[in-house]
């Protein structure tokens, strides 16, 4: 296994330590009726992403997110896991990667966790993340992951969730 590996820890606010981008996503784009908003901001001096909205699952909607391409890929073979330094407001989020194999929206692995409001370690461990297609691998350990994103789903209920370092460990 590797060393810890930053993504982004907002020493560049915006921009991940790859120089990819965020970009802030809705599940209006398949037609449901969730709405939110993404900010650089810092929580008790704490630069962070905070993601805050209304996830509401009508329409068959249900998810607010912040996702950013990995470029290079990310060998998960190399990594236990991922790692956030996160704070929320006693809900739950998720952590959701996406890789070559998944060649529909839908298709991803998740990592479902619980926030308390105040800043804590979350360790999402590879052999923990599901599968959200019965077509894809069941291991996400041995393939390359493209992208990763921040999600506040499936459920209704406000979202607050403030993002202040991502990567791997």
């Amino acid at each position: 296994m590797s060393l810890k590996l930053i993504i982004d820890n907002l020493e560049n606010p915006g921009k991940t330590t790859q120089s990819q981008y965020w970009s802030f996503f809705t599940d209006g784009v398949m037609g449901g009726l969730s709405q939110g908003t993404a900010i650089v901001t810092s929580d008790n001096d704490m630069p962070c992403y905070k993601m805050t909205g209304k996830v509401t699952t009508e329409n068959n909607g249900g998810f607010i997110q912040i996702r950013t391409n990995l470029n290079p890929n990310i060998d998960a073979n190399n990594y236990e896991g991922i790692y956030l330094k996160v704070k929320g407001n006693n809900q739950n989020y998720s952590v959701h990667v996406r890789t070559p194999l998944g060649m529909a929206p839908w298709q991803y692995y998740s990592y479902s966790f619980y926030l308390e409001e105040n800043w804590i370690e979350i360790k999402a461990p590879f052999n923990e993340f599901k599968r959200s297609s019965f077509y894809q691998p069941k291991n996400l350990s041995e393939q390359q992951i493209t992208t990763i994103g921040l999600v506040a789903g499936f459920n209704d209920f406000y979202a607050d969730i403030c993002l202040s370092e991502i990567g791997f460990y």
